[in-house]
């Protein structure tokens, strides 16, 4: 596995675990069963290992990461596997959701997919055939009667970096509510959006960020 990729003015990179004690701390102030959500990371070899929109969120609203440094993007992640075919090789990364429709099946997600499809509609955003929202313009609130115990909002800036879903080619889908969006670690190495669990980390994930 190829830990880093170059790119004209910057690095794309798996982060490492020296994050962890200070992400830790951020979210001790949230309700139990959101620190059950958020509290998922852990560090072998030096890297912080686990993945999960609901995490990555957090890591990029708090004060853990330094200065210059953002979550990666499908962008990103498209370039460093077009440059090196070994990066990430063997592990799974999460950079996205993607909202598909205003309602999700799965009770946990509906509460946050209604508050994010309002959220659009305020800032006059058609969810259209799905959109994809990168994690690092959203934020995390408390809230301790969701599944999760937080919801999602969108950062003022969000409108700017959100794109169809349909812009992209997925290896896999789901046709409704809210997923992760993810590069995965098998073979295939697809691009999926089908997993609504938005809390689920292993220890395969690992976490990708871009030094601009």
């Amino acid at each position: 596995m190829t830990n880093q990729v170059k790119k004209q003015n910057g690095i794309i990179r798996i982060l490492d675990g020296s994050v962890l004690e200070a992400y830790n701390e951020s979210i001790k102030g949230y309700n139990e069963k959101a620190r059950k959500s958020l509290g998922k990371f852990s560090k072998i070899d030096g890297e912080l290992t686990g993945s999960s929109p609901l995490m990555l969120i957090q890591l990029a609203s708090c004060d853990a990461l330094l200065e210059g440094v953002r979550l990666a993007t499908r962008d990103d992640l498209e370039y460093a596997k077009s440059q090196d075919s070994d990066f990430l090789r063997g592990h799974y990364t999460d950079f996205g959701l993607a909202l598909i429709t205003a309602g999700d099946p799965y009770a946990p997600n509906d509460l946050l997919v209604k508050r994010l499809t309002d959220q659009l509609k305020h800032r006059n955003i058609k969810p259209g055939k799905g959109k994809l929202i990168p994690l690092g313009v959203l934020s995390l609130a408390d809230y301790e009667d969701s599944g999760y115990g937080v919801v999602i909002d969108l950062k003022e800036e969000a409108e700017k970096s959100i794109r169809d879903l349909n812009d992209f080619k997925w290896d896999y889908m789901r046709d409704e509510g809210l997923s992760c969006t993810s590069l995965g670690r098998y073979m295939s190495r697809g691009w999926g959006s089908g997993d609504g669990h938005l809390a689920d980390s292993i220890g395969y994930g690992r976490v990708v960020v871009v030094n601009d």
